[in-house]
């Protein structure tokens, strides 16, 4: 899965810090190579400066895809809410409604766009890199004779397929290349006579294809970027082209999507003055229970283990690489968090059900250091993390075979992971106030640099410094509702670092806040 960009706009600039004075600080060698200063405000009229910067043009326009809009304009929707708590500014959430309405009529019900099952779903579709890529093979009459498929795990919409005449006749050349795997391959004296032993499905198509793959140049070895199914067996007609993604109305983006928006119902429906925000309020609750009602009917199971639940990535042969196993834990965090803020909103106990199985699968997945008193975690659970699965188990129709295994929590989905025990917490419900504190041990421990000026990769502290993931540190801030030491150490890792952000002012800003008000 890829990393989270909580924002667009990410500015690097010295301020001036008009409450603290910081001297000169001596960076690694990873963030600098010599004594800078590094200042930074952390003011409200700084963040609705840097909120000012922010694009104007609606991000769906910019990329039609769901993945847009989950990791960039919802993260601009959870700022906008973190400033209002900050400051009791309703300026803020009306900016939510505003652009939560906006976001809602991209949903693919209401353009009447099917993805790729043909269905029109309550979910907003990705059709780029993050889906299975397609293209059929035709013959000299323009009849489909075949279709060839992608195997990796992303990027497949960057294949691309030259299928030509060999020197023999009947005999043809096929060539495929990805640049973002940096991987070539080549095929020659290939038949489309199934009875014949060059015959191309048998000599491309690996039941074996890794989920990833290797870089490298590769002839007449099998393909570790796409597989052919033939229906015909017509001869083929020379074509290039590059695959098409397959759209998918992806329902691990329905959490945190709509979590933002939900929030801001709850506080228009907690406050009197913001009285005016209620019919937005209840549109944003009528579209995640609209969403909610589709995925549970197709998506969800009980289990693995008793008291458990998890959703499906989605339903089997469906364009998500991993069709048909579970969602990630982090896609199931934020399930979480959105799923108890309807429990609240409508009073429905289901939500309140879903959320308590799936925080339960992390519960009993967490692994206890008892030396260092802190949990790790992996990014998936079984049988991705444990026997993974072979072609006879027809589990994944895209991934054939899976060799399981265990790996790490990064810091970056982590911050997902937080926002569901923070919240199951909140309703005392699995995690207890132990559990927060051994994250947060994690947090201090494992995840921060012992020098204060970055974090590393994964939430088991192996490594160094990982500056892509540093922008969303912020949302560790989570566990300072429990341990106030979290703010402080983050705080102070921001300004060490000197990276200026949007969403980590207008967080520092909501948490400043909140622990006075604690305290």
């Amino acid at each position: 899965m890829k990393p989270l960009h909580f924002l667009p706009v990410l500015l690097l600039i010295p301020f001036t810090f008009s409450n603290d004075k910081y001297q000169s600080i001596e960076y690694s060698k990873n963030i600098a190579q010599k004594n800078e200063l590094a200042l930074i405000t952390i003011s409200r009229a700084r963040a609705d400066e840097l909120l000012s910067k922010l694009p104007v043009t609606d991000p769906w326009l910019v990329r039609q895809d769901g993945s847009a809009l989950a990791w960039g304009e919802a993260a601009t929707l959870e700022t906008l809410v973190d400033l209002y708590e900050a400051t009791d500014d309703p300026s803020y959430l009306k900016e939510v409604a505003r652009r939560g309405d906006r976001l809602l009529n991209h949903r693919d019900d209401k353009r009447g766009i099917a993805d790729g099952s043909g269905k029109i779903r309550p979910a907003w579709s990705m059709g780029l890199k993050y889906v299975v890529a397609k293209e059929d093979l035709l013959d000299t009459a323009g009849k489909i004779i075949g279709t060839i498929r992608s195997t990796p795990y992303a990027n497949n919409d960057l294949t691309k397929i030259v299928l030509k005449q060999d020197s023999k006749t009947g005999r043809f050349k096929l060539k495929i290349s990805n640049s973002f795997w940096k991987r070539n391959e080549s095929f020659s004296d290939l038949s489309f006579d199934p009875k014949d032993e060059r015959f191309i499905e048998t000599i491309v198509n690996d039941p074996m294809s890794p989920y990833s793959t290797r870089p490298g140049d590769y002839s007449d070895v099998k393909s570790n970027l796409i597989r052919i199914k033939m229906t015909d067996s017509s001869i083929p007609v020379t074509q290039s082209f590059t695959l098409k993604s397959i759209p998918l109305a992806y329902t691990g983006y329905l959490g945190i999507i709509y979590n933002p928006m939900l929030r801001m119902a709850e506080l228009a429906k907690s406050k009197p003055e913001l009285a005016n925000l209620i019919p937005a309020a209840n549109r944003f609750i009528k579209a995640a229970e609209e969403s909610y009602k589709d995925a549970n009917a197709r998506l969800w199971r009980n289990g693995p283990n008793k008291d458990e639940g998890y959703y499906l990535t989605c339903e089997r042969g469906e364009s998500f690489p991993a069709d048909n196993v579970g969602q990630p834990i982090n896609f199931l965090a934020m399930h979480t968090t959105t799923q108890l803020a309807l429990f609240r909103l409508t009073g429905k106990k289901e939500y309140r059900t879903r959320s308590e199985k799936m925080s339960q699968l992390l519960k009993n997945r967490l692994k206890y250091n008892q030396d260092q008193d802190l949990y790790v975690w992996t990014y998936w659970y079984e049988p991705m993390t444990t026997v993974g699965w072979k072609p006879e188990d027809k589990l994944s129709s895209n991934v054939m075979f899976y060799k399981g295994a265990a790996n790490m929590e990064d810091s970056s989905h982590g911050v997902l992971d937080i926002a569901m025990v923070m919240a199951a917490h909140r309703e005392n419900m699995v995690f207890t106030k132990q559990d927060v504190m051994r994250f947060s041990n994690t947090l201090l421990k494992n995840i921060l640099l012992p020098n204060r000026t970055g974090i590393r990769r994964a939430v088991d502290g192996k490594g160094e410094d990982h500056a892509a993931y540093f922008p969303i540190l912020h949302g560790w801030l989570e566990l300072a509702a429990a341990n106030p030491e979290v703010y402080k150490e983050i705080r102070n890792t921001y300004l060490i670092r000197g990276e200026e952000n949007l969403a980590f002012t207008a967080e520092l800003l909501r948490w400043e806040r909140k622990l006075k008000t604690i305290n």
